[in-house]
């Protein structure tokens, strides 16, 4: 019988500022199907994938110079590619080339690549491009928390330069779902494969027994409680729905901080000190829990035991919360965006859209979502969550890199 043939193992980079980020599924993959995995990054905050080598940019090209350095978006991402040019080439120099490259477009990471390695297959993950077209500027001008307008747009799309050059250079694309796809130009949106970072369903999976009817529970998850994520909308919704039923309670998850742009309130210095004022003085701060950041198996336990989700966002980039929400069969209360309503309609999920600019729709939504005692987890719900899951993201991510990322056990 003929010894069967191993496939090649390879050695592969991942760059991204933040380790592991959008990588994490990935690079721990071609690890454990043994590939010499090395992440260069920025920071890391002491977190480790096993198998996977962190290699950390320090003195000159670290994080904490790229700040010392100042200037604005366009200027950091000059000044990241930089550094990371010197990071490539130190590690070219050790001797050390990979056969395939998996960089975080946005930040300039791999603006080098194909300059330090010509050959190597170089694979650009695409989080934003910025379009002038795109709802993400147009959909809410008169918001002045998020300062997002045509006129904004032609600032952002010089953004757009470093990214180009990366994406041109590149072998293939990456973005994580459609929407995100189609705000490219349509010459990069042909070389642009749509594939999501993936969600463990083994994890993310409902539990009837950890549903409780003894008092409903609202939730709100966010990476920061920030404009973008339509907080301010959601601190506005909840106060005429908590006045009006006293056996409701609301807990909030995540931390009081701007990730992803806007301002803060002009009252106060976070959005989350601003909550707590609006709801004191509703005399209603004994019915929010703030539970600040959950860790993973908490958080897994926390949207299992939710009465109704709320996911609310701007048109951006839709956060992996959303599906794990939809994965765990929450009760939802999503807003009416398009990135949402794909993940939503492509997963058949059962949801109340609301138009969270109309803030006053957000209590009826959320009144009309919440299940009823006698109603029992809808476990015959039949998600189509495929798609989505961690194992079919790093079947098509073979694909795409040429690589082995699955195994048989």
């Amino acid at each position: 019988m003929p010894e069967e043939v191993q496939p090649k193992k390879k050695r592969i980079l991942f760059l991204h500022p933040n380790f592991p980020a959008q990588f994490k599924h990935l690079a721990s993959a071609a690890a454990a199907c043994g590939h010499d995995a090395r992440f260069l990054c920025q920071t890391h905050y002491g977190r480790r994938l096993p198998g996977v080598q962190r290699l950390t940019l320090k003195g000159s090209c670290s994080h904490e110079q790229l700040n010392a350095q100042g200037g604005d978006l366009i200027q950091r991402s000059a000044t990241l590619a930089n550094q990371y040019q010197r990071g490539l080439s130190k590690l070219q120099k050790s001797g050390w080339q990979p056969d395939v490259v998996i960089s975080h477009s946005g930040w300039g990471c791999g603006l080098h690549v194909r300059e330090v390695w010509p050959s190597c297959r170089h694979i650009a993950y695409l989080e934003w491009w910025f379009d002038p077209q795109s709802d993400f500027l147009n959909y809410d001008p008169e918001n002045q928390d998020l300062n997002l307008s045509r006129k904004q747009g032609k600032k952002l799309w010089l953004r757009n330069q470093s990214l180009a050059l990366e994406l041109v250079t590149s072998d293939a694309i990456v973005a994580p779902t459609q929407w995100q796809a189609r705000q490219l130009p349509p010459l990069l949106r042909e070389r642009c494969f749509v594939i999501h970072d993936g969600i463990d369903l083994d994890r993310f999976k409902p539990d009837p027994n950890q549903r409780r009817f003894e008092q409903p529970v609202v939730t709100y998850g966010t990476r920061g409680m920030e404009p973008m994520r339509a907080f301010p909308q959601f601190i506005c919704g909840i106060i005429p729905l908590l006045s009006k039923n006293a056996q409701i309670q609301v807990q909030i998850a995540g931390e009081d901080g701007i990730y992803y742009g806007g301002r803060p309130p002009q009252s106060h210095s976070t959005w989350g000190k601003w909550a707590k004022h609006q709801l004191s003085e509703a005399g209603l701060s004994q019915r929010v829990e703030w539970l600040g950041h959950l860790e993973p198996e908490a958080y897994i336990k926390w949207l299992q035991r939710s009465h109704c989700h709320v996911h609310m966002t701007h048109p951006f980039v839709a956060s992996w919360s959303l599906l794990e929400a939809i994965a765990c069969q929450c009760p939802m209360v999503v807003s009416d965006v398009k990135p949402v309503r794909e993940l939503c309609e492509a997963t058949k999920s059962v949801v109340t859209y609301v138009d969270h600019r109309n803030t006053h729709s957000l209590a009826a939504a959320i009144t009309k979502t919440l299940p009823k005692p006698e109603e029992a987890l809808a476990d015959s719900r039949q998600l189509s969550l495929k798609s989505y899951s961690k194992a079919w993201s790093l079947e098509q991510w073979s694909h795409v890199a040429g690589l082995q990322l699955t195994t048989n056990h």
